[in-house]
């Protein structure tokens, strides 16, 4: 069900953490729907099957958590609006024997709803409280400024609750730019999707991995053009997807997708120095 890789002396798993749907338009920008519905088949409201993909890395002794997903703090409207399934990562995490409390470290990509929901729970007695108490919260410092003060057009995708509590209890860590976070698990501050959004990047051993978060959403995202109308600044989005896949096809780098709904990760590889295509056979399924 949970598929696991080995990055050098890395271990990965790749688990889903929430499925859910999204109008397929603005997953697919400006891209006619007579093209990308051919990659993703929307459903009657126009909305196509999602999932957050999160990473569970196991480096030197720590368990870091890469996007929590969505978590269950919506309501009855939202559920429907989402068509959410009612299961969260502390869930998954069980299958693994693994409690909340044994993670070390949670990394976002960014603080959008449905990357960081999953990280904050309301507790019996009704107050917002950490998921992973034991685990401090990496997130870059144009991110959270962000956060708490959005630009008009991505307000909606940010909700206070899902930080408040951590920054609270101390949880946060802020980072200012790139960083060696643990041993062979790097972030690089990319902005595009968002000004302060990051990516993970794992390396053991002369192995490499990337989880390019919603720069690279799904592996249907692989034209360079195929933008999210999510996209706060697409232009910064476009060139760093081009030099993240120039990268992963050169040095055979394996990407997780974080948004795909039946492929969690792949290599690709570039045809005639332009275009980028999937490595057959190399895609690790959802399970």
């Amino acid at each position: 069900m949970y598929k696991g890789v080995r990055i050098g002396e890395i271990d990965v798993q790749c688990f889903v953490s929430s499925r859910f749907k999204l109008d397929g338009g603005s997953m697919f920008g400006v891209i006619p729907k007579t093209l990308w519905e051919k990659k993703s088949k929307p459903d009657s409201l126009n909305r196509i099957t999602l999932a957050v993909n999160t990473l569970l890395i196991h480096t030197s002794g720590m368990k870091i958590l890469v996007e929590p997903g969505m978590g269950l703090r919506f309501s009855r409207k939202q559920f429907e609006i989402y068509d959410l399934d009612k299961f969260q990562v502390k869930d998954r995490l069980l299958d693994f024997n693994i409690s909340p409390h044994d993670i070390d470290m949670v990394v976002f990509t960014h603080l959008h709803l449905d990357h960081a929901g999953g990280a904050v729970e309301i507790s019996p007695e009704g107050d917002y409280v950490p998921v992973f108490p034991n685990a401090v919260h990496l997130v870059q410092e144009l991110e959270l400024q962000e956060a708490k003060n959005p630009h008009p057009l991505e307000s909606a995708s940010y909700r206070r609750d899902d930080f408040a509590a951590l920054e609270a209890a101390g949880l946060l860590r802020i980072l200012n730019g790139d960083e060696e976070i643990a041993p062979g698990v790097r972030v690089e501050r990319t902005g595009g999707h968002t000004r302060g959004h990051q990516v993970v990047l794992i390396h053991s051993r002369g192995e490499q991995a990337i989880y390019p978060g919603d720069l690279i959403p799904t592996s249907s995202h692989l034209p360079l053009n195929w933008l999210m109308g999510w996209d706060l600044y697409p232009e910064e989005t476009y060139w760093r997807k081009e030099s993240i896949l120039r990268k992963a096809a050169e040095e055979n780098i394996l990407i997780f997708w974080a948004h795909d709904p039946h492929v969690a990760a792949s290599r690709v590889r570039s045809e005639n120095g332009s275009s980028i295509s999937l490595v057959t056979g190399s895609s690790l399924p959802v399970g």
